[in-house]
């Protein structure tokens, strides 16, 4: 990837962000994402879109509920695949809902960058992709990690883990995920590591506390249930 390429691969990140807001488990569009799209929307542009996301994201919503039929979504925990059912976005539960947001387990979407897909490794993502409500082109390829599940703990001994999540992005280096012996982070203890390490993930918040990951804001309501479930 040339630098100018990259740069440009930045600016969409950038204005991605402004347009996010995330929900598990509802595939709603059959477009085809485009990282120029998003790259090449001006600030004020994508300012004036989320209102219009907002109002399509709870479409999305009620259109999932009408059929009767949750989707279900591959989420890793502690290296073992889990599934979330169901799942119910609040958004900017981190001013309307502090409390809840402060005490909630975070639900990582670590992503792929799009220009380097297919894998040399021959992975598959869990999303390949996935077009939830709200969420731009930029990160729609993408893993669900998670920090605990059914059997994992104190939370897990029913057989459905009901918590709320918050919504973290973050999105690996193309170089990372160029090599043939790449393997996916499984568990938010390899993340964490892994952001340690300085060579896995992008930089996409240079000016947060933590320079990889977006805090979306966002709550997300999804059962959670054991692959032995």
């Amino acid at each position: 990837m040339t630098r100018l390429r990259s740069l440009a691969f930045a600016a969409g990140l950038a204005f991605a962000v402004m347009l996010l807001l995330v929900a598990c488990g509802q595939n709603n569009s059959p477009a085809s994402p485009s990282v120029t799209s998003a790259a090449a929307q001006p600030a004020a542009q994508a300012a004036s879109a989320v209102q219009p996301v907002a109002q399509a994201a709870s479409a999305g919503q009620a259109s999932a509920a009408a059929t009767g039929k949750p989707e279900i979504d591959p989420t890793y925990a502690n290296g073992t695949t889990v599934y979330m059912i169901g799942p119910h976005l609040i958004e900017n539960a981190r001013a309307t809902m502090p409390n809840a947001y402060e005490h909630a387990e975070e639900l990582y979407l670590v992503v792929y960058p799009q220009a380097s897909l297919p894998l040399p490794s021959g992975y598959t993502p869990q999303c390949n992709p996935c077009f939830h409500p709200g969420l731009p082109p930029p990160f729609v390829y993408h893993d669900h990690v998670i920090t605990g599940a059914p059997g994992m703990g104190t939370n897990g001994t029913a057989g459905e883990y009901k918590a709320p999540w918050k919504i973290i992005v973050l999105m690996y280096k193309p170089e990372y995920v160029a090599s043939k012996d790449f393997k996916p982070i499984t568990s938010a203890a390899d993340l964490d590591a892994a952001e340690a390490a300085g060579n896995v993930f992008q930089t996409i918040n240079p000016t947060g506390a933590n320079p990889y990951e977006i805090d979306t804001g966002n709550l997300l309501i999804c059962p959670t249930v054991s692959s032995h479930a």
